[in-house]
C-alpha cells in the first residue's frame, strides 16, 4: 500500500496537504493509518490481543512508524499483524511519529481490550490513558450499550466500517463537523475542538453484529437467555464465545446508560444486502437510480424505490429504515439477520 501511494504521489494523481492527509485526485482525503495487534497481560494474568488503530499526518510518519514496527512485528507487509509490545509500549511509539492512536471495534470477544483483555482501559493504558481521544465502537455495540462505561464517558465514540471488501465500507462512518478536509481538523473532531465534533454516528443495530449474543461452540447456536450468559442452556457447557451484549453486562459500572451531552446521536442503518429480497442484480439496479446506497437507505421516498423495484422491495427497504423488522440476532462470528414485520 505504501508503494502505491508513494507511486500516486510521484504521478501526480495525489498530493499531501499541509495538515496532514493525502488528496487523491482531488476528490478523496486519505488519512493515513495502520491497524496494529497488541500483547495485553489480562487481569488473571493470561495473555490476551487486542487492535490498535494508528493514524498519522505525513507520509513520512506512516513510514518512520513502519520502518520502527518492523523490529516488532515478523512480516511488516501484512495486515493486522501481532507486535511483540503491549498497547502501552505502542502508543508511545505513535505520538513519537505524530500520530493518535485508537483502541479498535473495543468490545469484540476476538482482539479486542474489552473482550478479552481487561475491565477497564485505564487499567492498560495507566497514566497514559488520557491520550486516547477516541474508542471504536465495532459492529455490535452501540452509544447505548457502551454508555453504561463510566471511564468513557469523555471518550469520543467512532463507528467505523472495519471492512474487509469494498462492498462493506460504509456500513458504519461517522459524519464530523469539520472546516477544511484534513488529518488536523479529523483530529479535531475527534477531540471536540474548536467547534468540531461528531455530528453523528452511522451503524448497524448491534443486533446485526458478528458477536453479539454468546455463542456456543458444541451446538453451534446462539445461546438465549437474559444478560450475561455463562453456558450453554442445552450442553450446559462453557465452551462458548461471550457476546458484546453479555461481556458489556459483566463489565458495566453504571446502572443505567446514561450519554453526555457531547454524544452525538446514534442512527441505525441496515445495508442493502441484509434486506431481503435484494440480490445484487437489484441493488445494481438501485445504485443506478439513487447514485449511493446512503441515498437509499436514508432520503430517497417509498414512491421513488417502488417506481424502481415495486411495492414489495420498496416496503422491506423503507420498514428496515424505520426499525419495522425482527432482528434474528448475530453471534459466533455469523452476522445476524433480519425479516419484515
Amino acid at each position: 500500500m505504501q508503494e502505491d501511494i508513494n507511486n500516486f504521489l510521484k504521478n501526480g494523481e495525489a498530493y499531501e496537504i499541509k495538515d496532514g492527509g493525502i488528496i487523491y485526485k482531488d476528490k478523496v482525503c486519505i488519512i493515513l493509518g495502520s491497524e496494529i495487534e497488541t500483547a495485553e497481560i489480562t487481569e488473571d494474568g493470561h495473555t490476551g490481543s487486542a487492535h490498535n488503530l494508528c493514524y498519522f499526518p505525513k507520509f513520512s510518519d506512516i513510514k518512520e512508524f513502519t520502518k520502527e514496527m518492523s523490529h516488532h512485528i515478523k512480516n511488516i507487509t501484512l495486515s493486522s499483524q501481532r507486535a511483540d509490545i503491549s498497547a502501552y509500549e505502542l502508543i508511545d511509539i505513535v505520538e513519537k511519529y505524530n500520530g493518535v492512536l485508537i483502541p479498535a471495534h473495543c468490545f469484540t470477544p476476538h482482539k479486542s481490550f474489552y473482550g478479552n483483555c481487561t475491565q477497564r482501559l485505564e487499567r492498560i493504558f495507566k497514566e497514559k490513558y488520557v491520550n486516547l481521544p477516541a474508542i471504536e465502537l465495532g459492529l455490535s455495540a452501540d452509544t447505548y450499550l457502551a454508555d453504561q462505561i463510566s471511564e468513557l464517558e469523555e471518550k469520543t465514540f467512532l463507528t467505523n466500517s472495519d471492512a474487509h471488501s469494498l462492498p462493506r465500507i460504509a456500513r458504519e462512518y461517522n459524519k464530523m463537523q469539520v472546516e477544511d478536509i484534513s488529518f488536523k481538523e479529523v483530529l479535531k473532531a475527534i477531540k471536540n475542538e474548536g467547534g468540531r465534533k461528531i455530528i453523528c454516528n452511522y451503524g448497524l443495530d448491534p443486533k446485526l453484529g458478528k458477536y453479539h449474543r454468546t455463542y456456543c461452540e458444541n451446538c453451534k447456536k446462539n445461546v438465549p437467555g437474559e444478560a450475561p450468559v455463562t453456558k450453554c442452556d442445552t450442553c450446559d457447557s462453557k465452551n462458548i464465545t461471550m457476546g458484546v451484549y453479555d461481556r458489556i453486562e459483566v463489565i458495566k459500572d453504571k446502572k443505567e446508560s446514561e450519554s453526555p451531552k457531547f454524544r452525538p446521536p446514534y442512527i441505525y442503518q441496515i445495508p442493502l444486502t441484509f434486506i431481503p429480497g435484494l440480490g445484487g442484480k437489484t441493488i445494481d439496479k438501485l445504485l443506478d437510480a439513487f447514485k449511493t446506497e446512503m441515498n437509499i437507505l436514508h432520503k430517497a421516498t417509498y414512491d421513488d424505490i417502488e417506481s424502481v423495484v415495486g411495492e414489495k422491495l420498496a416496503s422491506n427497504i423503507v420498514n428496515a429504515r424505520e426499525g419495522k423488522v425482527t432482528i434474528q440476532e448475530g453471534g459466533g462470528g455469523v452476522y445476524g439477520r433480519i425479516s419484515a414485520k
